[in-house]
């Protein structure tokens, strides 16, 4: 069974060391610049010798996860590809979604192979990522003779895969920021509206969830556009102006950010096919 390590121990690697530790794997090194942080994070792990040198850390292992925030994960392995910490055939990983594998070129000029394996996931802690991952897709991008280890990585983590052309990468992750971070402030702004009727924030939270969850089920079970309900996809000309109309009086600032997610929303009407075109032209005339 393949050895692990660990360098960055923040929510994705403890994660990723714990699924990979409950699958069987050996965890190395679990090293982060903190030793106090390392230690919690082995204990999280169930394993791993905690530490705060990468070289160290990362010596002897076939697969070396660099899990840092994204700023410092070329910084990184250059480091520890400086001292000699890469095996020759090892297998580098980071975890980033923005940045390709091209970051860790440093590694492959040391002998070892180089994925970027990147969740379709939001992870907002270790516990919840140790949930959330098994089920989620995985993209894959870096050097094909790795491809097979990145599926095995995937496989154990009970993942799906999904490959995407390293040029494409910043694209790829806008879709995965537009889907979760998007979502986000989407939902602060239903939230937004609901305190101008004078309710608190975590009321309006509380209100809305049940229509946000009956709403992800829906694109789940018939897919998008299908999914798409309420007064646009009926071609209610005369709704959609009552809501210009309101926000005009009493959040005049959020008016263009409706009336931008309107227009798309006419466009998803249209291909549901429930939006005739005549009103769709109404509708994105009231909403330019």
């Amino acid at each position: 069974m393949k050895k692990v390590s660990i360098i960055g121990a923040g929510v994705v690697g403890q994660a990723v060391g714990r699924i990979l530790r409950e699958r069987g794997y050996e965890i190395g090194g679990v090293v982060s610049r903190s030793i106090a942080k390392a230690e919690a994070a082995a204990a999280f792990i169930g394993a791993g010798e905690p530490g705060t040198d990468p070289v160290k850390g990362a010596s002897g292992a076939d697969w070396v996860f660099i899990t840092t925030p994204d700023k410092a994960i070329r910084e990184t392995c250059e480091r520890i590809a400086q001292g000699g910490g890469f095996s020759k055939g090892s297998l580098i990983i980071h975890m980033s979604g923005a940045l390709g594998s091209n970051v860790l070129e440093s590694a492959r000029k040391a002998g070892a192979r180089a994925l970027s394996i990147h969740p379709i996931q939001s992870l907002a802690s270790s516990e919840q990522a140790v949930r959330n991952l098994p089920g989620s897709y995985f993209s894959i991008e870096g050097d094909a003779e790795a491809i097979p280890d990145g599926r095995e990585i995937v496989e154990a983590l009970g993942g799906l895969l999904v490959m995407i052309p390293g040029e494409k990468k910043a694209l790829y992750h806008a879709g995965a920021a537009v889907a979760s971070n998007y979502l986000v402030a989407v939902l602060d702004f239903a939230v937004m509206i609901y305190e101008a009727l004078g309710m608190r924030r975590d009321e309006a939270v509380k209100a809305i969830m049940p229509l946000v969850r009956g709403t992800v089920n829906n694109v789940e079970r018939v897919g998008v556009p299908d999914a798409l309900t309420g007064p646009i996809a009926r071609g209610d000309v005369e709704t959609v102006a009552g809501h210009i109309e309101a926000l005009e009086k009493y959040l005049p600032e959020m008016l263009t950010l409706y009336k931008a997610l309107g227009r798309h929303t006419v466009s998803v009407g249209l291909a549901k096919g429930s939006l005739s075109g005549e009103d769709g032209e109404k509708l994105q005339k009231i909403l330019k």
